[in-house]
């Protein structure tokens, strides 16, 4: 098979999987906004939407695969398995696009102001695409285009299902290319094949991204008042039952009680404190990149260059398989080779990895945390007494507390990323997802899945440490 089968199918795959998830993203937005009215249903509506995008590939790709052993001998049932299990992921993404850009930055009354001066002239007819895509279309269209490059650059999912040939992806093709031993040259110029599609992509995202400042109400936020028909209703409520279902109910299911005996098997073997220590050391590496990439968001935000957000994000919108083999060639060159076989490249790969989302986590804080309101808590705060108690837990609420869990979501995502892992790790360390993915391949382990679930608890363990240290220094500021 070659790289351009591969290339093939997987735009064929993120460009129908892509558009086949927005109608379903669509729907579950508007019970997420009619829900508003309810807090308690309105947070675990929201939650349960967003979940796929928590859920580490890996543990996905290890439940399924052997479900995708079982269709060895059918080319289509594999690639439609594949297929199913990224059209969730990709419909939680587009549902966090519209929570992060629920507005337009075009008015209904400018539209229609619009309509009112029409000729044929192709200029308005130009104007008027302008308007709309800048208007009512930009999160559909910010949504559709961030889920085709997600489901062209998914690689852990394809790796472990991919019992024979199928399903095809231009990433695992090159990645066992790679590890098989071709020429890293061969290999940047394999991927340059690929940048080609990517860049047709993100040219229009980098565009259609808002700027810094205040943004308009109009556009795609619904009213939380709202009613929906019952078969929208029905639609949305069985898309968020088989999203619990496939990632959360079913993985649970098929691999607790192996959790539980892999757990006590690990401390009779000893190899407890060794494996503590490997997920530590992993831990330490994710939350220094997913700290210094947040810093690095709220910089470029702050500039609000167009140019400079584009130079910040392209790279980390291209994948982690391209930043992993860029910057082995780099930390090649002499100026950089004395922190080849070091931690550094590992982490910077993770930076440029984190800085678009990272930059959108910055956006939808902006949304969520407005600085007047941070402003008034803070001035609780100097009052005294009472009031500055009650100041400074306003401030934990509105600001501190998201900032934490902005930090947390970005090493989780840092932390279970293969790509850059195993392809920039030192070789004196062994992250743990490097560890799981290669386990992963040989079989179920009672073992193995006691590993999986120690690197998904004991991060929960720490943040929630992290958050009870934070909330009682009162005087840090946020980041």
């Amino acid at each position: 098979m070659t790289l351009e089968t591969a290339l093939g199918w997987s735009i064929g795959r993120s460009m129908l999987v892509t558009t086949a998830a927005l109608p379903l993203s669509i729907l579950v937005w508007r019970l997420i906004s009619a829900s508003k009215q309810f807090r308690r249903i309105h947070r675990l509506v929201t939650l349960a939407a967003l979940m796929p995008l928590f859920v580490p590939d890996l543990v996905t790709g290890f439940t399924y695969r052997m479900t995708s052993a079982r269709l060895i001998h059918s080319e289509v049932a594999t690639e439609v398995l594949y297929a199913a299990l990224l059209l969730f992921r990709i419909f939680a993404l587009q549902v966090a696009v519209r929570i992060i850009l629920p507005s337009s930055s075009v008015s209904a009354e400018a539209l229609y102001s619009w309509k009112l001066v029409k000729d044929d002239s192709t200029g308005w007819w130009l104007s008027w695409l302008r308007l709309h895509v800048l208007g009512p279309l930009r999160t559909p269209l910010v949504a559709w285009i961030g889920g085709a490059l997600f489901c062209f650059q998914e690689f852990e999912t394809a790796a472990l299902l991919q019992i024979d040939r199928h399903p095809i992806t231009w990433s695992v093709w090159l990645f066992d290319a790679h590890a098989a031993g071709e020429p890293l040259a061969h290999s940047l110029l394999f991927t340059s094949e690929a940048m080609v599609f990517q860049v047709v992509l993100l040219l229009p995202i980098i565009l259609l991204l808002p700027r810094r400042g205040p943004q308009t109400s109009t556009g795609t936020r619904l009213d939380s008042a709202s009613r929906l028909s019952p078969a929208v209703l029905a639609v949305a409520v069985c898309s968020l039952f088989a999203v619990l279902g496939v990632f959360i109910i079913w993985p649970l299911w098929a691999n607790g009680l192996e959790a539980l005996s892999g757990l006590r098997a690990l401390a009779d073997q000893g190899n407890l404190t060794s494996r503590f220590q490997q997920i530590t050391y992993s831990i330490l590496a994710a939350t220094v990149a997913s700290v210094a990439a947040l810093q690095l968001a709220i910089g470029v935000r702050a500039l609000g260059r167009p140019w400079l957000t584009m130079l910040a994000v392209v790279p980390g919108l291209c994948g982690s398989l391209v930043i992993s083999l860029t910057l082995l060639a780099v930390f090649q060159v002499p100026l950089l080779n004395a922190v080849y076989d070091s931690w550094l490249p590992m982490v910077v790969a993770s930076i440029l990895l984190m800085l678009p989302r990272a930059l959108l986590l910055v956006v939808l804080l902006e949304v969520l945390s407005p600085r007047t309101s941070i402003h008034s808590a803070g001035l609780l705060r100097a009052a005294g007494g009472a009031a500055a108690v009650h100041g400074r837990n306003l401030i934990w609420q509105l600001d501190r507390i998201r900032w934490l869990i902005a930090s947390a979501v970005l090493a989780h995502w840092c932390l279970w990323d293969v790509a850059v892992a195993s392809t920039l790790r030192p070789v004196r360390f062994e992250p743990i997802v490097v560890r799981l993915y290669n386990e992963m391949h040989y079989g179920r382990t009672e073992t193995l899945v006691a590993i999986t679930l120690l690197a998904l608890v004991i991060p929960l363990g720490l943040i929630c440490i992290a958050a009870v240290v934070w909330k009682r220094l009162p005087e840090i500021n946020h980041p």
